[in-house]
C-alpha cells in the first residue's frame, strides 16, 4: 500500500472511531456527557466531548494496530502451519468465544445472577462476525469465512480484554461498537486501498517512462 492510501485508510478508520464513539457515548455514557448538556453546563459538556473524541481516536488506533498485527499473525501462521492453519484458527476462535461467554459471567454474573447483562456482548460479537464474514466472502468470491471470523472474534476479544475485567459496563458499551465498526471497515475495505495503490504505482511508472523517452531520443539525435 502506498503512503497516500495508507494515510487515507488510517484517516477513515479514525473518523469512524471518532463519530461512532461520540454517538454511542451520548447514549451509554449519559451521566458523563449528555447530562452536562441537559443541565445547561455547556463548558463541562464540551470538555467531556473533547475527552470522548480523544477516546474514539484511541480506539480506532488500537483497532488499526490489531488489524496489522492480525495480518502478520495470519502470514506467519500460513508460513509455519500451512494447511493446518485453518483448523487452528477454528480452535482458537471457539476457545476465545467460550472465554468471552463464560469467564466474564464467572467473574461478575454469578454475583448478580443476571445472565442477560453478560450474554449480549458475545451475541453482538458473533452476529457482527457472521455478517462481516459473509460480506467479505461475497466481495472476494472466495471462501474467507475462517480468517474473517478469526479476526472479528479473536482480535476483537483481545482488544476488549481491559474492559471485560471491569464490572462497570459504561466503558465496555462505548468501546465495543466503534471497535466492531473499525474492525469491519478495515477487513472489508483493505483490498480497495490495495487496488488503488496498484493503480497509483502504475501511473507513476508510466510518468517515469514518459519522462525518460524524450531524454533517450535526444541522446540518439
Amino acid at each position: 500500500m502506498t503512503l497516500r492510501n495508507l494515510l487515507k485508510f488510517y484517516g477513515t478508520t479514525l473518523l469512524i472511531g471518532l463519530v461512532t464513539t461520540i454517538l454511542v457515548s451520548l447514549i451509554f455514557a449519559y451521566d458523563k456527557l449528555t447530562a452536562f448538556l441537559m443541565d445547561g453546563q455547556v463548558g463541562e459538556f464540551l470538555a467531556a466531548l473533547v475527552w470522548f473524541m480523544g477516546y474514539g481516536l484511541l480506539i480506532a488506533t488500537i483497532s488499526q494496530l490489531a488489524y496489522f498485527s492480525y495480518l502478520f499473525i495470519h502470514q506467519l501462521g500460513l508460513g509455519i502451519f500451512r494447511t493446518a492453519w485453518k483448523p487452528i484458527q477454528v480452535v482458537i476462535t471457539l476457545f476465545a468465544f467460550f472465554d468471552l461467554v463464560y469467564f466474564r459471567f464467572l467473574r461478575f454474573g454469578e454475583q448478580h445472577g443476571d445472565v442477560a447483562k453478560f450474554i449480549w456482548i458475545p451475541i453482538l460479537v458473533l452476529i457482527s462476525a457472521l455478517i462481516v464474514s459473509w460480506y467479505k466472502s461475497k466481495l472476494t468470491a472466495t471462501n474467507v469465512w475462517i480468517p474473517a471470523m478469526f479476526f472479528m472474534i479473536v482480535m476483537t476479544i483481545v482488544e476488549l480484554i481491559p474492559f471485560l475485567k471491569v464490572e462497570d459496563t459504561t466503558w465496555l458499551y462505548t468501546t465495543i461498537f466503534p471497535l466492531l465498526l473499525c474492525n469491519a471497515f478495515q477487513l472489508l475495505m483493505m483490498p480497495k486501498y490495495n487496488e488503488a495503490s496498484k493503480v497509483e504505482r502504475a501511473k507513476r511508472r508510466e510518468k517515469r517512462m514518459a519522462s525518460t523517452q524524450p531524454a533517450a531520443k535526444k541522446k540518439r539525435s
